[in-house]
């Protein structure tokens, strides 16, 4: 009877009254399985100790034994002052991975799995029954915030009664110490954009007045990681077939029937232009001289179409076409005043054709910056402004203080080569914080990532990709919406200043005991695999707990 009772009482008063989802907080280590019940042991009280001017992370759960309808989070309270970290809470999609972690054609025979990377833009969702539901935390610091402890209650909420079935409890300790705007900050990050996905996914024309107003949130998005680079496109596709969406050239050659040459830069000049007002820069870099196909197109007056020319580095009809277009864009970035920002660059090209490039580059504008992601050649050191070497690659210690010296810019990067650490969609979640760390504990400026928003049109499911391993093409999704990965790496990028910031004030004070125990933690990160028992969020968790302390 009881039983009865009991049973009819719930089907009454409905499953968000018997049945309701558990919440807890979770390491921002772990990656939730998607469907699993809640442990005995749930955590609804935590700390998240932060300096000023930082965008810091903390990561729930929601465990729901049957399924629910749709669920809202929110934060308890008056809305923050100004001088209050603004609380962002969103629910993590889960999207297909695999264990691919290398180059060439994606493999069809691997078993497919669901892993927790999308960060939605929106903070409803329902569940399924015996699942887990991430919920992403978000605190974006102000440089103003007031040094304390600052108290946030997370609220899930049932949408249908408006009935709060669960709540988290937040202590957000603020230190004094700031950290620079993501503009200011010393580490280098080059993640190269992909707006034509943008305008594709959004089904805008490309360079439309559409795509720029489109292109507004995601360059806003990745200029909140300190992005320095702008990358620009001076010929069509520099990457052959790897990418979805053609690259098209943001600058039009036309070759006239005399045989001279004019060149429009409207798209370049405007997308440079926007992306310095969305807080990316000062860097432009300029795809490519030494493209992958070897091939660069250009509209022909004479025949009244678009043709390809075919030529190789030590060709004169490369030496021709070059030279006449360096001379008029180098004069034109002058009348702009971004000549000494601009950079001539290259990605993966052997040394014989970097040569061949530079010593053309250099006879047509003397003194024009070049740039190249690639292997480490000690017969590009002294010339390249912009050099990035593959990750476990070394410039020695004099290489890097005479280009320090010189104010040139050397950085690491990885891509689908390097197994781990890295930024595929099935990498641990500390991987991306672990990177930036890695750079400077090596004496890299920065970090160098080929893609951030390289999207096909699975992209909100389905990471896996016809190329290289999966989430290697794209860093966010479309949206903009942001993912663990890039949140993580955000992190990272802090760790990476908090050291630095860290280093100048202990030395100026003398506090040679902790200096000595922050640089050892440091230390720790510079081989290119983790030392023996460790892992990646194993040293980034010591590292934050010492930056961390008051």
């Amino acid at each position: 009877m009881k039983k009865n009772l009991s049973l009819g009482l719930a089907l009454l008063l409905g499953p968000a009254l018997w049945a309701q989802p558990r919440l807890s907080w979770i390491s921002t280590n772990v990656h939730p399985a998607h469907h699993a019940e809640a442990p005995a042991r749930l955590t609804a009280d935590t700390t998240l100790t932060v300096w000023r001017g930082e965008r810091a992370s903390m990561q729930a759960v929601v465990y729901a034994t049957e399924a629910t309808g749709p669920l809202q989070l929110r934060w308890a309270g008056k809305p923050k002052s100004a001088t209050q970290a603004q609380a962002e809470a969103r629910f993590v999609r889960y999207v297909t991975t695999d264990n691919f972690q290398y180059c060439g054609y994606h493999p069809t025979h691997l078993t497919p799995y669901s892993v927790p990377d999308l960060i939605a833009s929106d903070a409803t969702c329902s569940l399924q029954a015996r699942s887990a539901q991430p919920v992403w935390c978000t605190f974006e610091v102000p440089q103003a915030a007031a040094a304390g402890t600052h108290r946030y209650r997370l609220e899930l909420v049932d949408s249908a009664t408006s009935r709060v079935v669960g709540r988290l409890n937040l202590s957000l300790k603020v230190l004094s110490r700031t950290l620079p705007t993501p503009q200011e900050q010393a580490f280098h990050v080059d993640f190269w954009q992909q707006p034509y996905a943008v305008a594709r996914q959004h089904g805008v024309a490309r360079w439309s007045e559409a795509h720029f107003e489109a292109l507004k949130p995601y360059l806003r998005l990745l200029a909140r990681s300190g992005q320095k680079v702008i990358s620009t496109i001076l010929f069509y596709e520099p990457w052959g077939d790897q990418s979805y969406d053609k690259f098209d050239p943001m600058v039009r050659t036309v070759k006239r029937k005399d045989g001279s040459w004019a060149y429009d830069y409207a798209v370049f000049d405007r997308y440079v232009q926007l992306c310095l007002d969305c807080g990316i820069g000062p860097q432009i870099n300029c795809f490519s001289m030494v493209p992958w196909d070897m091939k660069f197109r250009y509209f022909d007056e004479a025949q009244g179409q678009q043709v390809d020319l075919a030529a190789t580095t030590s060709s004169q009809e490369y030496r021709d076409l070059w030279t006449a277009f360096l001379t008029d864009f180098a004069a034109h970035l002058k009348q702009k005043g971004w000549f000494d920002r601009t950079c001539i660059a290259m990605d993966e090209r052997g040394l014989d054709a970097m040569h061949d490039a530079y010593r053309v580059a250099q006879q047509a504008v003397p003194g024009l910056k070049m740039a190249l992601a690639g292997n480490y050649h000690a017969e590009l050191v002294d010339k390249l402004h912009d050099y990035c070497i593959a990750y476990g690659q070394d410039f020695s210690a004099e290489e890097l203080a005479a280009r320090r010296r010189q104010g040139r810019v050397s950085t690491t990067y990885t891509c689908c080569s390097n197994t781990h650490p890295n930024l595929f969609s099935n990498s641990l979640p500390a991987e991306a914080a672990f990177l930036p760390v890695y750079c400077i504990a090596n004496q890299f400026d920065g970090y160098l990532h080929w893609s951030w928003m390289n999207w096909d049109d699975k992209s909100l499911t389905d990471t896996r990709y016809r190329l290289f391993a999966p989430g290697d093409t794209y860093l966010i999704y479309p949206g903009p919406q942001t993912s663990v990965r890039y949140e993580r790496f955000i992190e990272g990028v802090a760790l990476a200043e908090k050291v630095r910031l860290l280093r100048q004030e202990l030395a100026a004070s003398h506090q040679s005991e902790r200096l000595e125990r922050l640089n050892r933690l440091v230390q720790r990160f510079e081989p290119d695999d983790y030392p023996e028992g460790e892992t990646a969020a194993t040293l980034v968790d010591a590292l934050k707990a010492e930056v961390n302390l008051p």
